[in-house]
């Protein structure tokens, strides 16, 4: 039953994130996924809907709040500073984790897309969308050079980079 409630969780506060990320990119609102995530996560759009520059930062604030409550009734012997920090990181992971998945899916796509496949449909139209939105801040610094584009592995690199530095803090505030 415990296991079960946090895999709801889990996969609440990364809908939670999609949604975030989607809003960030700018990307179609009005596609079938991101209509579906915002029927989903209705009551919590009612109370956080909270922007700063277009952007809904209150999206950031719920999945941080979900991950505060799973914490402080996972690690009870733990002061409010101690599990607002465990939130703080694992609410970033995640978040960083969806990052690195969508460079993954979306360099596979335009593998894809470069053979002549053609399978754009409401995921992968909004996957690219968010994956050009990420990768294009790392294509403004490094610019495609004779046909190959080194800002999707430079971006996996960094979110992997940054990743790491997230679990090596996250430990040394554990000792």
């Amino acid at each position: 039953m415990f296991g079960m409630l946090l895999t709801i969780k889990t996969i609440v506060v990364y809908l939670i994130l999609v949604l975030f990320l989607i809003d960030l990119a700018r990307a179609d609102s009005y596609n079938k996924i991101a209509r579906i995530i915002k029927i989903l996560l209705f009551p919590l759009l009612l109370i956080f809907n909270v922007h700063y520059k277009k952007i809904n930062i209150g999206l950031l604030f719920a999945a941080l709040l979900i991950n505060f409550i799973s914490f402080y009734v996972l690690l009870p012997g733990y002061d409010l500073g101690t599990v607002l920090n465990f939130s703080i990181f694992q609410t970033a992971k995640m978040l960083i984790g969806l990052l690195k998945f969508v460079v993954i899916i979306g360099v596979v796509l335009s593998w894809f897309y470069a053979f002549g496949a053609n399978f754009y449909n409401s995921a992968t139209s909004l996957i690219q969308e968010v994956y050009e939105t990420t990768v294009s801040i790392f294509r403004n610094i490094i610019p495609p050079t004779a046909g190959f584009d080194l800002s999707p592995l430079i971006a996996f690199f960094v979110f992997q980079l940054a990743e790491r530095i997230l679990e090596i803090l996250m430990f040394e505030y554990m000792i």
